[in-house]
């Protein structure tokens, strides 16, 4: 229970540009329960301070995030209890994926079990070449949850999903960018400066729009309704961005979005 009082989660905003960071650097950024309870507030904060992108890192260079801590898994992941620990897990990944603007893993190191799940939950993957992916809960007697099932099987495919959940296989960050697990493997020098480069492009675009796709994108998995959509639809047309972005079509320039 030590590892909770050292383990956070972490968030701060530069320039639109906001960062969710898995700080617990002792156990290369494995995730407890209490961590997992941050994260949706962690994303609500961020939201709140204007942030136009997120980014979800692990603290350092070494670990994007090692999974569950499992020293708590004796006493908080058991047959009585075990529903919270997942209900606090499937929260922080919903949290994430219903994330009203853009989100970006940054992926240094070890992402396996909880991280990859976390990784899962992004609208976009940017790894290092030093990156390892894994789903290993079938090495220690547990169920990966249902919505990072679902996430795996829906960005890798079925037979590729099958394969990392059945195998508990570990895989580099080429083999995870060929099954389309990654969008984007780069070194690890160079990762911080492609993502600023990202963030810089995704941050200049309409954010109004962005939501609406996400929201799209959403009920594609039948995860938002078709009211939904509309009224995401909606507010691109009413939003001030909508009229900046076909003055500035007309004069020739960049637009300059603002998010209203």
């Amino acid at each position: 229970m030590t590892n909770e009082a050292t383990g956070d989660i972490l968030t701060s905003t530069t320039n639109d540009i906001g960062t969710l960071t898995i700080s617990n650097p002792k156990l290369r950024n494995a995730m407890n329960l209490s961590m997992y309870k941050k994260v949706p507030s962690a994303i609500d904060s961020l939201i709140a301070s204007g942030a136009k992108v997120i980014v979800v890192r692990g603290a350092g260079d070494d670990a994007f995030g090692a999974g569950s801590d499992i020293s708590e898994f004796e006493t908080l992941r058991t047959p009585d209890n075990a529903h919270a620990y997942d209900d606090a897990e499937a929260d922080a990944h919903e949290s994430i994926e219903k994330s009203p603007v853009p989100t970006v893993a940054m992926i240094n190191g070890p992402c396996r079990g909880g991280g990859l799940a976390i990784s899962l939950a992004c609208d976009l993957r940017y790894a290092s070449d030093t990156a390892t992916f894994a789903a290993p809960p079938a090495k220690l007697g547990i169920a990966f949850p249902h919505p990072a099932v679902e996430s795996l099987a829906k960005t890798v495919g079925d037979a590729h999903a099958r394969f990392l959940l059945l195998t508990a296989s570990t895989i580099d960050a080429q083999e995870a960018h060929r099954i389309g697990l990654i969008h984007h493997v780069t070194t690890s020098s160079a990762l911080p400066t492609v993502i600023d480069d990202l963030t810089a492009q995704i941050s200049q675009l309409a954010p109004q729009s962005l939501t609406a796709a996400k929201v799209s994108l959403a009920a594609i998995n039948g995860h938002a309704t078709n009211t939904e959509i509309q009224n995401a639809i909606r507010k691109c047309y009413e939003s001030n961005d909508y009229q900046e972005g076909i003055t500035a079509f007309v004069e020739k320039r960049s637009p300059d979005f603002n998010g209203t």
